[in-house]
């Protein structure tokens, strides 16, 4: 028991450490991007509490997404089957459904069109069971996509979404959706309205902390979710040539403390609404209040 506990807690040391250590690189890079040569011992006290603030939001992600893979590993044996000679057990309810599936209807009378939530890299549907939760209890009808496994090119990822897009069409008739993504989730959507938008189609796209100008520190990742992601690369310069098509309303919500999109100015979008909310890190924009206010507003869907 001592050894699991030990455990546990280098997992929680690694876990604050690697957070730090992002926070030290975004400190050094936004202080050349701004000319500000201050030491990272120098960062003002209250920024430990928004450092707090993430970590506990990052926590709490990674738990759901804990979640979701023993539910995806469950639902794997739920569908395992039965041997030949064993006779078929009767359905159980529930039994074919998982997390990232569609909300409570919408009200009568009313026309919102569904939302899709899209996640960041290496995460997967349930990690945005927060946000889809508050908007459903606004009314919204939502989906939760997993796109995997990790480690494709986002073409790839888009092609799963439209796929998805084209079978929920198939079950209930929808062809025009609104998308939030978070992170590297919001340029899929953008790759999947530069290239998949047609019988299916995303008419409002909000990004959540999504790098669209590509962010230093993901020069570390892994090769194919790097060049993805490198600042002035070619798959970022095909997205901002590519453009919105007519019709197409986006929004961009950055994190004014955000420690993985380095700099923080490249959470901007030129072709959208720009919204910053100051103290918020990468993870916490998926649980801030002002980013749920701003993405109802984008969502509010008079046309």
């Amino acid at each position: 028991m001592i050894f699991i506990w030990l455990a546990i807690l280098a997992a929680a040391v690694i876990f604050i450490f690697v957070h730090l250590a992002a926070y030290a690189v975004r400190w050094a890079v936004e202080g050349r991007w701004t000319q500000d040569e201050r030491s990272l011992a120098e960062a003002p006290l209250s920024g430990l509490l928004h450092i707090a603030a993430e970590i506990l939001s990052s926590g709490a992600v990674l738990l759901l997404l804990a979640a979701d893979l023993a539910l995806s590993l469950r639902h794997l044996r739920w569908k395992r089957p039965p041997p030949a000679d064993a006779s078929a057990p009767a359905p159980t309810p529930g039994d074919d459904s998982l997390p990232q599936g569609a909300g409570p209807p919408p009200p009568p009378g009313t026309a919102r069109r569904p939302v899709v939530l899209l996640h960041g890299a290496g995460m997967r549907g349930l990690t945005m069971a927060p946000l889809a939760r508050k908007l459903r209890s606004e009314g919204l009808e939502v989906h939760l996509f997993t796109y995997w496994p990790p480690g494709l090119r986002f073409e790839a990822y888009a092609r799963q979404l439209s796929d998805y897009l084209e079978s929920i069409r198939g079950e209930t008739g929808d062809r025009e959706f609104d998308a939030v993504g978070h992170s590297a989730g919001g340029l899929i959507l953008r790759r999947f309205i530069a290239v998949h938008n047609g019988p299916v189609k995303i008419r409002r796209l909000v990004t959540l902390g999504t790098p669209h100008g590509g962010s230093e520190l993901w020069r570390f990742a892994p090769p194919a979710l790097g060049r993805q992601l490198r600042p002035g690369g070619e798959f970022l310069r095909r997205l901002d040539e590519a453009g919105l098509p007519p019709g197409v309303e986006a929004t961009a919500i950055s994190g004014g403390f955000d420690q993985l999109v380095v700099p923080n100015a490249n959470a901007r979008w030129e072709e959208a609404t720009n919204h910053t909310i100051p103290n918020a890190g990468h993870t916490r924009l998926i649980f801030h209040r002002e980013a749920l206010r701003i993405v109802l507003g984008a969502l509010d869907q008079q046309t």
